[in-house]
């Protein structure tokens, strides 16, 4: 996933991002067992999005196609491949957002960075993506209470639309100002949770 912002970052006047992922079928922890013990091989089908938002509008599409199954995410073949699917015939959607007449809407990573850096005990913002508008909910403690001395953050995110929830966590460095994650949980099915685990370089 990829994000870029022009303009300063309180008041955008533009936010544009792209980025790809794989399609994934699994429907029960079964399924998913089965889909992580398997060696990828042959084909996969992939999702792409790419979308840019500016003062009171937003345009988005998304588009799907087969590629490599073993392919890694920085794979650069796979990155042209996708971004190419957006020169053809393509279901481009626009939005208008009233509420943000003189400024981009923010994007999800924009909106992130925005909450983090104010290092408040709880934080909320909306933002725009894929023509949909969510609300971001941040609830950290104000110091960490592990040997890491590492900072948890709760996240909500909760689609305005549906009212969809989805939950996550990261945790930062509490004797450092950046914002970059040090760990990152995500749930995006019920029985799966993935935990990304890692220092920042």
């Amino acid at each position: 996933m990829r994000e870029v912002v022009a303009g300063p970052a309180s008041t955008p006047s533009e936010a544009a991002y792209f980025g790809v992922l794989t399609s994934s079928p699994e429907e029960s922890l079964e399924h998913a067992r089965k889909s992580v013990a398997a060696p990828p091989s042959g084909r996969s089908l992939f999702s792409a999005v790419s979308g840019r938002n500016t003062a009171g509008h937003s345009r988005s599409a998304v588009t799907q196609f087969d590629f490599d199954a073993g392919a890694l995410w920085s794979d650069r073949g796979l990155i042209d491949h996708a971004q190419s699917t957006f020169r053809g015939d393509v279901a481009w959607r626009e939005t208008s957002w009233p509420n943000s007449p003189n400024q981009a809407p923010p994007t999800f990573l924009l909106q992130l960075a925005t909450l983090l850096k104010q290092r408040t005990r709880h934080a909320q913002g909306r933002y725009v993506y894929n023509e949909q508008e969510y609300l971001l909910e941040l609830e950290a403690p104000q110091t960490a209470s592990d040997r890491e001395r590492l900072l948890p953050v709760r996240g909500m995110i909760r689609n305005l639309r549906t009212g969809h929830e989805t939950l996550f966590r990261l945790w930062l460095e509490e004797a450092s100002d950046s914002i970059v994650p040090v760990r990152f949980e995500f749930q995006p099915r019920s029985f799966l949770r993935l935990t990304f685990d890692g220092l920042p370089d």
